[in-house]
């Protein structure tokens, strides 16, 4: 959480018109065009009235609805011009301020001037603090709040292997592949589970009935397609080759424990114990590419 209280910096664009008076009097009608720089962004408040100065002590003016005012200045002579404006909110203190570089008008000066003004907010302003909340995205791992409960993982249990594309699993792979599930208890109550590449496991279940099911269906050797949803994803179990298979997908049909999946059809599928080289992989499940898999439990 954090509070932000808006400074900034614009600029306002005066446009002046010159008007010649009798040269005798070294006077010059000015006539004041007020511009606010579109390109930067108004902020909180809606300036209503606008005042410039002409300094040292030479003219004041309101600007009118028409956003203009004509002053006399005199000619040959430094001066600068200072900018205030005013909301309805407070009236008598006011919100943006700045001041222009020292210019002149001269009787040979041409029949506009523009000139620009750096505009910052008064410090003394009344501005409401505003409340920023960041929007934040975080995938929970480890310790999750869920609606002010913290849920921790105590413990994890992990499986991972290399595979090689085109070569069929070892018996050592099947054999590790078939203890990970025996060793499991499911009165552990184990309440996450994640599938994927070893070095980006990008899908997970934390649903606790959803899991132990799971791991009861591969631990009794069902290989009876089986299937669930959670987190928008498809978990289906079942027999592929000489041993089970989990497979995980977005697809609600067509999935089945012993598929061939293409790389648009996003899933996910883990067959180690299967008799030939199609024993899964992230993506494309028969001929895939080399790669690592992994699959992690938590309670």
């Amino acid at each position: 959480m954090r509070l932000w209280r808006i400074i900034y910096t614009t600029w306002i664009i005066c446009t002046f018109g010159l008007v010649g008076c009798d040269t005798q009097d070294k006077q010059t009608k000015l006539s004041l065009k007020y511009d606010h720089d579109q390109r930067s962004s108004r902020q909180i408040e809606t300036p209503v009235r606008h005042n410039i100065k002409v300094e040292p002590n030479i003219a004041e003016a309101w600007l009118d609805s028409n956003m203009s005012a004509t002053v006399e200045v005199p000619v040959d002579t430094s001066m600068h011009v200072d900018y205030k404006n005013y909301t309805s909110d407070y009236p008598d203190i006011h919100y943006e301020y700045g001041s222009s570089n020292p210019f002149y008008v001269t009787n040979y000066s041409p029949d506009s001037l523009t000139i620009t003004i750096a505009v910052s907010v008064n410090s003394d302003y009344p501005v409401q603090e505003t409340e920023t909340i960041d929007n934040e995205t975080t995938e929970c791992t480890e310790n999750c709040t869920v609606d002010n409960e913290t849920i921790t993982y105590t413990d994890n249990a992990t499986w991972n292997d290399n595979f090689t594309r085109g070569v069929v699993t070892t018996q050592t792979q099947k054999a590790n592949w078939r203890d990970f599930w025996d060793n499991l208890s499911v009165s552990d109550n184990w309440s996450y589970i994640s599938v994927g590449h070893i070095d980006n496991v990008t899908h997970f279940c934390d649903n606790s009935s959803i899991v132990s099911q799971i791991i009861t269906q591969i631990q009794n050797d069902n290989i009876t397609n089986w299937n669930a949803s959670c987190n928008q994803m498809n978990w289906i179990t079942g027999g592929c080759g000489a041993g089970l298979s989990i497979e995980l997908s977005v697809k609600q049909s067509g999935t089945g424990d012993c598929a061939c999946n293409r790389s648009n059809d996003n899933t996910t599928t883990i067959r180690p114990a299967i008799t030939n080289r199609n024993w899964g992989g992230v993506g494309v499940s028969c001929g895939a590419s080399s790669q690592s898999l992994e699959v992690i439990l938590k309670k």
